[in-house]
């Protein structure tokens, strides 16, 4: 069997890279004592996958992987399990069994949902002022880094859609994205853009991922663990 795990990777570890939380959730597995499907061969070990990596520097409030079981363990039996080896800034959230036939996690992410918060300051609120203007933008040439280095790149098709709120402490920027064949965006490059489209400095940010999307028959983007 495999489990569907909905894990929040908190703030203290956001600056945690994609293979230190795979070996950190391999431990935990291990740790627990539940009955973990390994690898044949001489060197068995946890097929252990992600939906979609984290970038550094983002909290993940609802990541995805999928865990292989032998049959028999529950879903609250694998949560409190996982909860009991895990440190508080590494929590499950919630576990959903899989059938056979369902598709790998990976094939499915489309899209992200991210929540962008930064403090009023001169440079955030002219970054604000200029939200609209740049998100009615047709097209924005950006420099994208990519396994063949740095190419510029139209990166509006990536965004969906996006809102500005005032909060008490500062804004709140809501950002959805899509993963096409050409890849996916970064928040990080979004937010550079923004700054730059509108003359702002640098201002303290943090960027949560707040969803890892997939899409349904009709086409529209719902939370995978929602599909």
């Amino acid at each position: 069997m495999r489990m569907m795990v909905v894990f929040e990777k908190g703030e203290t570890l956001r600056y945690i890279g994609h293979l230190d939380l795979m070996r950190a959730m391999q431990r935990a597995l291990r740790r627990s004592g539940l009955p973990i499907r390994y690898s044949n061969g001489f060197n068995p070990h946890i097929r252990l996958s992600f939906a979609a990596p984290l970038s550094v520097g983002v909290v993940g409030l609802r990541e995805l992987m999928e865990v292989p079981l032998e049959d028999g363990v529950s879903e609250q039996a694998f949560q409190d399990g996982m909860n009991a080896v895990l440190p508080g800034c590494l929590r499950i959230r919630q576990c959903r069994a899989l059938a056979d036939g369902f598709p790998a996690l990976m094939s499915l992410a489309a899209g992200s949902r991210y929540l962008i918060r930064f403090p009023q300051s001169a440079e955030s609120d002219r970054a604000a002022a200029g939200f609209e203007a740049f998100m009615a933008l047709e097209h924005y040439t950006a420099a994208r880094r990519t396994k063949s280095g740095e190419n510029p790149c139209d990166i509006r098709p990536f965004v969906t859609g996006g809102t500005l709120q005032k909060t008490g402490e500062g804004w709140e920027i809501a950002l959805e994205t899509v993963a096409t064949a050409a890849g996916s965006l970064k928040p990080s490059l979004w937010l550079e853009c923004l700054r730059t489209f509108t003359q702002a400095g640098e201002f303290p940010h943090i960027i949560y991922r707040t969803a890892i999307l997939a899409r349904k028959p009709d086409g529209t983007l719902v939370p995978m663990e929602e599909v």
